[in-house]
């Protein structure tokens, strides 16, 4: 059986929020069927299963610690990764040992290196090994960089990305995250890099701590980050834990010949006009309400990718290594104070 009338079954490690959005996501899909969920709280699993009417005589739930069948059953076609990030590398590893594909929120790994190792893996048994940036699948992100790329706007000169992270993150979360160039800092380099269609030349990072909590843990919490490119082009990237007036995500391409704006998007599009002004909604709350079609999107490509019908993954080992590699070069600039050239030695 192949392409449309392909069907898989699923196995999903870790049910929070992520979890949560691809278990809804999978049960949508006629063609998706969850084989299995993974949690440290198999008792959340079942209520979640209860609560959507997925019928529990299909679908297994079962700890970490007893997770061997997921990968022993031929009836799993793929697995979806988005427990806490440094388990990502031992699930990653054992599913493309069993011959499963992988869907894996970022990071596959904590280095460089072990992430070369699984993409080598996975291309040596020709599976698809798959790191979620889903901003790439957000169509209003999309039409941008489709716009740039047609020459809208002309020879492109600078791109300026906002990200205003709603709620502020809980410090459990924080201290086990691997700070906030490689938690929360890569999907706006990965949407800067996609849109330049080039990769930076150096990069200059300023930041502080405005939460006392996050600076006796040693990260950062209010962060700037330059990127100047071979081409002139230059980039800014702007970074904070919290916003509180929801979560803020907007992005800026400016040309020669133009501009091209994405904006927030608002929680509905009511508009309150009186003889005090005007009101309107916020932005959404959070990740979950702002990027529910970009993920969607996200998964029918994978499957496609799994299918026949889509030809590659729109994420490639070189785009994961390169936002990778960024991330570490911000790091050593906040550290030193200085630029750090790219690309980085071995």
């Amino acid at each position: 059986m192949s392409g449309q009338n392909r069907s898989f079954g699923v196995a999903i490690f870790g049910l929070g929020r992520a979890g949560t959005i691809h278990f809804k996501n999978v049960i949508q899909r006629p063609r998706l069927r969850i084989a299995y969920l993974v949690d440290i709280f198999p008792e959340n699993c079942r209520k979640l299963l209860e609560k959507h009417y997925v019928p529990t005589d299909t679908t297994q739930v079962c700890s970490a610690d007893d997770c061997q069948k997921v990968f022993e059953d031929d009836k799993v076609q793929f697995v979806i990764v988005t427990t806490p990030t440094d388990q990502h590398e031992a699930i990653v590893r054992r599913a493309l040992e069993a011959g499963k594909a992988v869907f894996c929120e970022k990071p596959v790994a904590a280095s460089r290196e072990t992430t070369d190792d699984l993409f080598v893996l996975a291309e040596s048994r020709k599976i698809p090994l798959y790191c979620a940036f889903q901003r790439r699948f957000d169509p209003s992100f999309a039409r941008l960089r489709a716009q740039v790329r047609e020459g809208d706007i002309g020879n492109l000169h600078m791109i300026t990305t906002f990200s205003r992270d709603s709620p502020l993150p809980s410090m459990a979360y924080l201290k086990v995250s691997k700070g906030i160039f490689h938690d929360c800092a890569v999907h706006d380099i990965d949407m800067v890099c996609w849109v330049a269609n080039e990769a930076p030349d150096s990069v200059f990072v300023r930041a502080t701590a405005r939460h006392p909590e996050i600076k006796e843990m040693g990260d950062v919490d209010t962060v700037a980050i330059s990127l100047s490119f071979p081409s002139g082009l230059l980039a800014t990237i702007h970074l904070s834990r919290h916003s509180s007036y929801h979560y803020d995500q907007r992005l800026e391409a400016h040309g020669d010949q133009g501009m091209l704006q994405c904006g927030n998007v608002p929680g509905d599009i009511v508009q309150h006009f009186s003889a005090n002004g005007a009101l309107s909604a916020l932005p959404h709350f959070s990740f979950p309400q702002r990027y529910v079609e970009a993920y969607a999107i996200e998964l029918d490509h994978f499957v496609g990718v799994l299918s026949g019908e889509t030809e590659r993954l729109l994420v490639s080992r070189e785009d994961v290594r390169l936002v990778s590699d960024i991330a570490v070069a911000c790091e050593r600039s906040l550290h030193t104070n200085l630029p750090v050239k790219l690309p980085l030695e071995n």
